[in-house]
């Protein structure tokens, strides 16, 4: 027993998503962007973009490099560390470090580090309207399992009415009051609406299947998705009072898709600037220490000892002449004793001076002011399409927002007619066709009402979106 209540506790807690748990519209969308693909592969632009930032950076700097080499030589050469010609087999070592700084080029590294800022401010931007085009996306998802929601609701209504009615007929018809082919009516009639309450209810599971697989969310994961119903009475109404070039300024100013081809066209500009700058002459200065070792390079050990080679005779005599010459040991010159020996420093001043190397620099330039040209078209087309956008919206929110008045008066005067034409029914002033059809026409007045509310919501939100505001019901 003890077992069984620790795993039902674990698998409650490691339970990725509780079935009780309701989602409403802002957990959607967090869950969203933490999981959507898209939206991480733009987070993936980011990164990109500030290591390549940060290098350009570090371009500004000294560059710092060591290095060495250890080999052998064969063959007859001059040794370099002792100036003398070596024919046997020997070993070398050479050991250097050395640092270049720029001390002029055009500023075009300086205009790199400029272009890179504004590829990183770009890229940010690309991704909040990444993240922003996803949440619209979730809206409209979840919007649309709110309204087959409620054509679930219209349907299981129109179910029992009919119900109701098709069993009091039943009761007409076996007290002879009311012919057998009335009830038989109004059963294939409540046959109808249950097909429509399962179509209902199947819109209900692919819109909801929709947003789940919007959110990256898998049936596994959250076996009983269900979401919050929020409250939408004359939401987003007073949003028509502000003008079509109001909501646009307010969006040009805020939105970051602007802000994204604003900072593409500037990093455009600053890499024709740095593109100019690689045809200015450039100037460095470097320097370096090193050292090296030669396995030639011999010294003599110990005190010598001496041998006496004849070197000649006397003048007129036989007596021969006899030389005293010292004879030494050699070893080679240690290594620690060679890199102080051969320790050397060097200071260069660098001037280049670009004459004629192909045309490139001359070329990225051109490439360069093109680039800049379109990135130029490129906001302006994205300003026009806002506006177009805006404008478009705007008129659709007040098309939305007549819809749904014209829809609501439908209702209330179909309610009346229908409550009237149950009295006429029981009354039996009409046949069940003629009630039938009033009922039918309640039905589809109350569908059209439910689909002008959340076409007028998703609506109000784009215009909610336009002048910076969160996305919420």
């Amino acid at each position: 027993m003890y077992r069984l209540f620790v795993f039902i506790l674990f698998a409650t807690v490691l339970s990725p998503v509780r079935a009780q748990d309701a989602w409403d519209l802002q957990r959607c969308i967090d869950y969203a962007l933490d999981n959507n693909v898209s939206v991480l592969q733009s987070r993936l632009g980011i990164d990109r973009a500030e290591i390549d930032h940060d290098q350009s950076r570090y371009a500004l700097l000294p560059n710092l490099n060591a290095g060495g080499n250890h080999g052998y030589n064969w063959g007859q050469r001059i040794d370099p560390f002792t100036n003398t010609f070596a024919a046997q087999r020997v070993r070398s070592n050479n050991l250097f470090v050395g640092s270049e700084l720029d001390l002029f080029n055009g500023f075009n590294k300086m205009k790199i580090v400029k272009q890179r800022e504004q590829d990183l401010a770009a890229g940010e931007y690309e991704y909040q309207t990444m993240q922003n085009d996803i949440a619209m996306q979730i809206a409209l998802a979840y919007l649309q399992v709110l309204l087959n929601k409620e054509n679930v609701v219209i349907s299981e209504n129109q179910v029992d009415i009919t119900k109701k009615q098709a069993e009091r007929m039943k009761s007409l018809v076996d007290a002879g009051a009311e012919p057998m082919g009335s009830y038989y009516d109004l059963v294939s009639q409540q046959a109808q609406e249950e097909l429509n309450l399962v179509n209902s209810e199947n819109a209900v599971t692919l819109s909801t299947l929709n947003l789940m697989q919007l959110l990256q969310l898998s049936r596994n994961e959250a076996p009983d998705f269900d979401i919050v119903i929020p409250d939408f009475d004359d939401v987003g109404m007073e949003l028509i009072s502000n003008t079509s070039d109001d909501i646009y300024r307010n969006a040009k100013s805020t939105l970051p898709q602007i802000k994204a081809a604003e900072s593409r066209r500037r990093s455009a500009e600053f890499a024709l600037d740095a593109s100019r700058g690689l045809l200015y002459p450039t100037l460095s200065v470097s320097g370096a220490i090193g050292s090296g070792y030669s396995g030639n390079n011999r010294q003599p050990v110990g005190e010598p000892s001496f041998e006496f080679v004849p070197i000649g005779v006397v003048a007129g005599t036989q007596e021969t002449v006899i030389a005293q010459n010292p004879v030494f040991d050699f070893r080679t010159k240690s290594f620690g004793d060679q890199l102080n020996d051969n320790f050397n420093q060097n200071v260069f001043i660098n001037l280049s001076v670009p004459i004629f190397n192909g045309a490139a620099a001359r070329s990225n330039m051109n490439r360069a002011k093109i680039a800049q040209i379109e990135a130029d078209l490129n906001y302006t087309d994205v300003s026009n399409r806002l506006r177009f956008d805006v404008e478009q919206a705007y008129a659709d929110a007040k098309a939305a927002l007549n819809s749904y008045t014209a829809a609501k008066k439908a209702v209330e005067a179909f309610e009346e007619s229908f409550k009237y034409a149950e009295i006429r029914y029981r009354q039996s002033v009409i046949n069940v066709v003629d009630y039938n059809n009033i009922k039918t026409q309640y039905a589809v007045a109350q569908s059209n009402l439910i689909n002008a509310k959340y076409d007028f919501v998703f609506r109000t939100k784009i215009l909610d979106f336009y002048l910076g505001k969160p996305i919420t019901f």
